[in-house]
């Protein structure tokens, strides 16, 4: 896959997650949910994207780097995410910046991949150079 290629491809997942998060959270943007219901998404998303940041860092990238592929991925799925957030609440809804306050739950998301997604790629480096170093030695 092209380069070109594959940043349109981790564009259009970054819009399709947002979308997909957007709908769900109609009509005002998971801001008429309970407290508990907020909280639940969000762990329950956090639980979801480990197996889905698995698949996507070996569907993207076949290149065995996942700790710098799983930083692309981060930035793929915050930065757009947060500038969709931007446009929709701070300039259309005329928030502003402070948008991250009451829709903190948004802004969770925008920090967490920063951990979690270098965190899986990390353990599948790891898991690699084991895989790697027992078929080296015979086992």
């Amino acid at each position: 896959m092209t380069t070109a290629r594959k940043h349109i491809q981790l564009l259009a997942y970054s819009f399709v997650t947002w979308l997909t998060f957007y709908l769900i959270g109609l009509p005002e943007y998971y801001q008429q949910w309970y407290l508990w219901a907020k909280v639940s998404v969000l762990f329950i998303v956090t639980v979801m994207y480990f197996p889905v940041t698995r698949y996507t860092l070996v569907k993207y990238w076949s290149n065995g780097r996942h700790l710098a592929n799983s930083c692309w991925l981060a930035l793929y799925l915050t930065l757009p995410l947060f500038v969709y957030d931007y446009l929709l609440l701070g300039w259309y809804k005329g928030l502003g910046i402070g948008f991250v306050k009451p829709y903190w739950y948004l802004t969770f998301f925008y920090f967490s991949f920063w951990i979690q997604f270098p965190a899986i790629g990390l353990w599948m480096e790891r898991e690699t150079l084991r895989t790697t170093a027992k078929t080296a030695d015979g086992g």
